[in-house]
């Protein structure tokens, strides 16, 4: 059984979901968990 990669980003500003795209994009099997502590993420970067 194989183990499926992960990757975790902190940050939800502008740089963490650019950073989160480019990762599925790269590899689309990727598991991309992206950590944010306020109440909004930036998806418009």
């Amino acid at each position: 059984m194989s183990k499926k990669e992960r990757l975790v980003i902190i940050g939800g500003s502008a740089a963490g979901p650019s950073a989160a795209a480019r990762a599925k994009r790269v590899n689309p099997e990727l598991d991309v968990t992206v950590f944010e502590q306020g109440k909004f993420v930036s998806y418009g970067s």
